[in-house]
């Protein structure tokens, strides 16, 4: 109990000599330290208070006005009907156009951007080397498997859950090389 009680006071004693000292340097930099390192530091009784940032108040919503809102109410199933849904862009981005892509297996993945997103009844049909295959794809990645190595061409379309093709992609031109075991 006494060490405690020696430990507690030593502790004390060490906290309340530690003084504090403000000073500016030749630049303007204002110091503060436990030791003057300035000939004009100037010891001080409490630290000044932290800086702080009110941000400024974040405005309020705007709220669409009510005539706005009617006219969008006003617009019928059968005027939406009228105006058909187009796709504005199909594209194969990867591979790129004489492009080079290396798989020992064959394994290769085909990445396609279409603009607007794809719905969800709407699917991607792919042409490799002239010939459509038969997968329906739902992703705009489409990975296909144990591609033979040479040069290959392959485009893509999309198709409305009807089978009716709504937009198709130029065609992308790549060469595959594969390692052969000797």
């Amino acid at each position: 109990m006494k060490r405690y009680f020696i430990f507690s006071l030593l502790a004390f004693v060490a906290v309340s000599q530690a003084q504090i000292y403000k000073w500016t340097d030749g630049s303007g930099n204002v110091h503060y330290g436990d030791q003057p390192d300035a000939p004009h530091a100037k010891k001080m009784n409490k630290l000044p208070e932290l800086s702080t940032y009110a941000p400024p108040p974040v405005p309020e919503k705007q709220s669409i006005p009510d005539i706005e809102i009617e006219k969008e109410d006003k617009v019928t199933d059968d005027e939406k009907q009228k105006k058909p849904f187009k796709y504005r862009e199909l594209k194969i981005v990867s591979p790129e156009d004489g492009g080079t892509l290396r798989s020992s297996p064959g394994n290769i993945s085909i990445f396609v951007a279409v603009a607007p997103v794809l719905r969800k009844d709407d699917y991607l049909k792919l042409t490799l080397d002239g010939a459509t295959l038969k997968e329906k794809y739902h992703s705009t990645v489409i990975s296909l498997k144990h591609v033979d190595r040479g040069l290959h061409t392959v485009s893509v379309a999309v198709f409305s859950k009807k089978g009716e093709q709504m937009i198709s992609s130029s065609s992308t031109t790549f060469q595959l090389h594969r390692t052969i075991a000797r």
